[in-house]
């Protein structure tokens, strides 16, 4: 009995063993799985191209223990050292969606790829690419779930805690910052706020990157702008949500 036993625990520890190097060559390999799935999409091979994508997710998944592709959350990768990876899967989630809604059987799966495009796109330091990318789509394709792709451009900005100059201004956590953003959630439901929050978007980004490698010419600019913000946050935001 004790020599069964025995047994049974080296083959569970081979067998273990065997699972964790499979998991490491997948891994190492990943990337591959990703260029063959993109070889695939370009060339409309869809079948090809989801199984490749999602060969590649799973092994994320199964590095980090979750139950399935849609658990990965951008809170499994280094913030900096893996932003290149975190734009990749961003994109990844976002041709799955694509796929999926081309071959018009598989609406769910649509649905859960773009909110994990969302996820993987608020917040992130590639944020206006990829909303640039999605508005470029939106603009150039017709999709069967249109409405779907469209809510997902607009999660982007609503999920966002980004609010650049404010953010400069006065940090994260100041309540002008926070008022600003609940001005920007409620331009998202107002005719033409989405293009105004869009802008805002990609002309504010690079401003910041510029004035954050001219000093000088941020300390003027935070001075200016400081009781602008000020003002219209106490104001007419106030005024506008009701407060």
């Amino acid at each position: 009995m004790a020599g069964t036993t025995y047994k049974k625990k080296v083959q569970d520890e081979l067998k273990d063993r065997e699972r964790r190097l499979i998991l490491k060559h997948k891994f190492e390999t990943r990337i591959t799985s990703v260029k063959q799935g993109k070889q695939a999409f370009a060339a409309g091979d869809f079948v090809t191209a989801i199984r490749r994508y999602t060969e590649y997710l799973e092994t994320i998944a199964e590095v980090n223990k979750l139950s399935g592709i849609y658990d990965v959350k951008p809170e499994h990768f280094h913030k900096t050292k893996d932003v290149t990876e975190l734009m990749m899967l961003s994109h990844l989630y976002y041709e799955l969606a694509k796929v999926y809604d081309a071959t018009g059987k598989f609406q769910e799966d649509v649905v859960k790829c773009l909110d994990q495009f969302v996820v993987f796109s608020a917040n992130q330091p590639f944020q206006v690419v990829n909303s640039e990318m999605a508005r470029k789509h939106l603009n150039k394709f017709k999709f069967r779930n249109h409405a779907v792709f469209q809510t997902a451009y607009q999660q982007i900005f609503v999920k966002s805690r980004k609010c650049y100059v404010a953010t400069m201004c006065y940090g994260d956590t100041h309540p002008t910052t926070e008022h600003l953003r609940l001005f920007k959630t409620w331009l998202m439901t107002v005719p033409g706020g989405q293009v105004f929050v869009s802008n805002y978007y990609r002309c504010s980004e690079p401003l910041v990157r510029w004035l954050a490698i001219h000093p000088r010419c941020a300390t003027i600019f935070n001075r200016a702008m400081r009781p602008c913000l000020q003002w219209f946050s106490r104001g007419p935001v106030r005024r506008i949500l009701g407060q």
